[in-house]
């Protein structure tokens, strides 16, 4: 049963960003249900989530611990759907029942006044949004009693006849508001930071009329200059009125998982077949974990390939080649899982940290071999054999560096070349300019590519390897020493180097 009852929670004055968000989700959804939606709206499914699971775990992404969620409309339903889910354990939600949820949205709103302290966040369930918005909202000096976030991308807004238009004054403050109006700047996207300010103004309109909209509270702050606009950049947003908008927001949600620092190889090859197979696995039960597991029997079969080549079935190397830039491309599909559904963990980190080191070091290894095996020439399988040390002792290194800071994820391993003042060598020009044939979307296509030629291709992917490695040796050691010089203090341009160093991660594909 859901309880109406007061917030056990201590007042307290918020000067840092809220952490608490008022999500409202008590509409009856008619709009979607007409289009053959089978449950309430709330419980509409987009990425593998329902809408008001996404609502909250999108907001714990930027902080938010505390959730008040207004209920009306199947409230039940919604509540026994959604009360015993392991990814919202953690987190402290008071289910509010609103009875009279057939009045406008304003007086959902009010239904939480009693279970907020100090400021807070408001969005709708049934708004698809990017954690980055209540980033900026928090970070974002209040001079009122509102903050909404305002898209300035109206060329990007997908039904602009239903979305709310905003007219701003020079100093960001909402001049106008409505759905109607024929002069705009910018677009309501539906997520709010505010104070008691807003309900105070809702319980004028409500007690003058006997039903109170947002639209209604948010103007009344407007016309006392109390409401502003915060923009939201380059973030996106979706609000889910149909199914043509639901597919709307998964198609947002599929182009957000192509980031900016994936590789040319990774953003025009494996994103899109990686994005294709994920997003017929996000509606099943397949964990991210599962398709490292899946990557990795794929890369170890790569490897396979190689050691039973010979050069009666050089096929074999060819089809090694295939299955290692397939397990490449299925890689990406965790991590896109992971960010739909917001399955992160520790474990899933570190598992997908160690697959990739052991189908990398299998594979390059078995090409080695492959080549003696094939040419009768024991020399290329000392060189894998040369490449392999080096990687474990460079993998080694670089795991102690990376738990000494609380980190798994290899690509989050910093190096100097990235600051412009400490890439003044030759060697640190060469690793910039070349860093990226050490990504994997990279070497993995270059080496299925060199698969097909023949036996040739076979020693230079070894040689090949090699260099590689001893200018990943070569650098880690730049690395470690521009880290120790700025540490003790010796000069100012090692503190420099490690000050700026940029995550690897970014890179990640």
């Amino acid at each position: 049963m859901i309880a109406n009852k007061n917030s056990s929670r201590a007042s307290s004055l918020r000067e840092k960003s809220p952490d608490q968000l008022v999500i409202l989700a008590a509409g009856m959804g008619s709009r979607i249900r007409a289009g053959g939606a089978e449950t309430p709206k709330p419980l509409v499914d987009v990425g593998g989530l329902s809408l008001l699971k996404r609502a909250i775990l999108t907001a714990t992404r930027a902080g938010v611990k505390r959730f008040v969620v207004v209920l009306g409309y199947e409230a039940e339903l919604i509540h026994s759907a959604l009360i015993d889910d392991p990814q919202l354990a953690l987190f402290e939600i008071e289910w509010v029942l609103h009875e009279r949820y057939q009045l406008k949205n304003g007086v959902s709103v009010l239904q939480a006044r009693p279970f907020v302290d100090g400021e807070f966040y408001l969005t709708m369930a049934d708004h698809v949004v990017e954690a980055d918005i209540y980033k900026l909202l928090g970070a974002h000096s209040m001079k009122g009693d509102l903050a909404l976030a305002v898209d300035y991308k109206l060329e990007q807004v997908f039904d602009m006849d239903d979305a709310t238009k905003v007219k701003v004054g020079v100093e960001d403050e909402i001049l106008a508001i409505d759905k109607n109006l024929s002069e705009f700047d910018a677009v309501d996207t539906g997520v709010f930071r505010c104070t008691h300010g807003l309900f105070d103004a809702l319980e004028v309109v409500y007690d003058r009329e006997g039903d109170a909209s947002l639209s209604q509270g948010v103007k009344a702050l407007a016309d006392q200059q109390r409401a502003h606009t915060v923009s939201i950049g380059e973030s996106w947003w979706q609000d889910v009125d149909d199914l043509l908008t639901r597919d709307e927001a998964e198609r947002r949600l599929f182009k957000s998982l192509t980031k900016e620092s994936d590789g040319f190889v990774s953003k025009t090859v494996n994103r899109p077949i990686s994005k294709w197979i994920s997003r017929r696995l996000m509606k099943t039960s397949v964990s991210p974990n599962h398709v490292t597991a899946a990557a990795l029997t794929i890369g170890l079969l790569a490897a396979v390939c190689n050691l039973l080549a010979d050069a009666e079935n050089l096929w074999l190397v060819a089809l090694g080649g295939v299955l290692f830039q397939f397990s490449s491309i299925v890689d990406g599909c965790d991590g896109e899982l992971a960010r739909l559904r917001f399955q992160f963990s520790k474990f899933g980190a570190w598992f997908d940290t160690i697959s990739d080191v052991i189908i990398n070091h299998s594979y390059l290894f078995t090409l080695g071999v492959a080549a003696s095996c094939i040419t009768g020439e024991p020399i290329w399988s000392y060189i894998s054999a040369l490449v392999l040390t080096l990687s474990v002792i460079v993998l080694k290194s670089m795991t102690s560096v990376l738990n000494a800071k609380g980190e798994t994820y290899l690509p989050a391993m910093e190096w100097s070349y990235k600051n412009e003042a400490d890439c003044q060598t030759l060697f640190q020009k060469t690793c910039k300019r070349f860093a990226f044939m050490a990504r994997r979307d990279f070497y993995a296509f270059a080496l299925m590519i060199l698969s097909f030629v023949g036996v040739m291709a076979l020693k230079v992917s070894t040689i090949g390897s090699l260099v590689i490695i001893g200018f990943v040796f070569g650098q880690h050691l730049r690395t470690k020493l521009a880290k120790d010089q700025g540490l003790s203090g010796t000069t100012d341009h090692s503190q420099q180097a490690t000050g700026q160093l940029t995550s690897l991660s970014e890179q990640a594909a």
